[in-house]
């Protein structure tokens, strides 16, 4: 049977979507030091030239990434594994004064090729990203941006870029909430634990007419 969602909590058909693959992006802050924080909704839309989407939240609080972004137009979008889920979590939490999310999750900084941002070590590809524009079309803002430079780990990837999961867990986000006495979270995972190949014909010019 199937089943409305109200139009009060229309909100909630996004959720529909799940689940999502969490990158780590990062950033430049107006003081030269570095910013990392994950998301959820970045997405390719073109191969040539190679472009990809990402949303922020812009309101009722603009994030920190999307701050940095709006004044450098740079950032690297680096993918991570399941090994790296408790900091990744670590990461997406608001910090004190005089923080910084990378010393928090002791991630280790590598130089990117084209941008100042810098790439995450322990994440298996990177993609250094130039933005072309920004829209604001409800409360989060859309970055449309160039890739202008790509690197990924060899045994993560095949040379065509199929993933290898004998070495490579991409990290999947099915859903999270926060526990009652509101000392920590929740945070529910997809274990991916290999591919299903099938094979599908082309329909004959007979069945296409």
């Amino acid at each position: 049977m199937k089943k409305e969602i109200d139009r009060e909590e229309i909100f909630k058909s996004v959720f529909c979507l799940q689940p999502t693959r969490p990158i780590l992006c990062t950033t430049k802050n107006e003081d030269a030091t570095d910013h990392v924080a994950p998301f959820s909704w970045c997405v390719p839309i073109s191969t040539k030239p190679p472009m990809l989407a990402l949303s922020l939240l812009q309101t009722p609080k603009k994030s920190h990434s999307l701050s940095n972004i709006e004044r450098t137009k740079e950032f690297v979008i680096n993918l991570p594994d399941m090994s790296l889920i408790d900091d990744i979590v670590l990461t997406s939490y608001k910090t004190k004064y005089g923080e910084n999310k990378f010393d928090r999750s002791k991630f280790t900084k590598m130089k990117s090729k084209y941008v100042k941002p810098v790439c995450i070590k322990e994440c298996r590809a990177h993609l250094e990203c130039k933005a072309e524009s920004i829209i604001y079309p409800g409360d989060h803002a859309l970055i449309i941006a160039n890739i202008i430079n790509a690197v990924y780990d060899d045994d993560a990837f095949s040379d065509n870029m199929l993933i290898n999961f004998r070495n490579y867990k991409p990290v999947i986000h099915m859903h999270n909430y926060p526990l009652e006495n509101m000392n920590s979270q929740i945070h529910v995972f997809l274990n991916p634990v290999g591919e299903i190949i099938t094979e599908v014909m082309y329909p004959t010019k007979k069945e296409q007419i």
